[in-house]
């Protein structure tokens, strides 16, 4: 059902609401952390958008930044990640209730209502 929602919403305007979700759901795939343009690409939103928001899920507290030592050795030396805390996934598991919820009384849950 996650997935089938995030997919028909691409289309459509979106909630700030919903696309912190998403933002999540995607981060949420990468447990060792996700780079901002896997994330980009899952969430369907451009680089510069998408650093807004993830300023706003850090400030939050739902999502964590994890800089790699700029002296290893490796291609990922210096890069951003980002992850979930645990707040993240009481946000989502929330949201999700929430929306079902919501669906299920017969309330069409657009984004501008949620």
């Amino acid at each position: 059902m996650k997935e089938e929602v995030l997919r028909s919403r691409r289309s459509s305007k979106r909630s700030k609401v919903e696309l912190y979700a998403t933002v999540l759901e995607v981060i949420k795939r990468y447990p060792e952390g996700a780079r901002i343009t896997k994330m980009s690409y899952g969430v369907g939103v451009p680089i510069d958008r998408l650093k807004i928001i993830l300023d706003d899920l850090v400030r939050f507290g739902l999502v964590q930044t994890i800089v790699l030592d700029q002296e290893a050795e490796d291609e990922d030396a210096g890069a951003t990640f980002y992850g979930l805390t645990p707040r993240a996934f009481d946000f989502l598991e929330t949201y999700w209730k929430m929306r079902s919820f919501l669906e299920t009384f017969g309330a069409k849950v657009s984004s501008s209502e949620f």
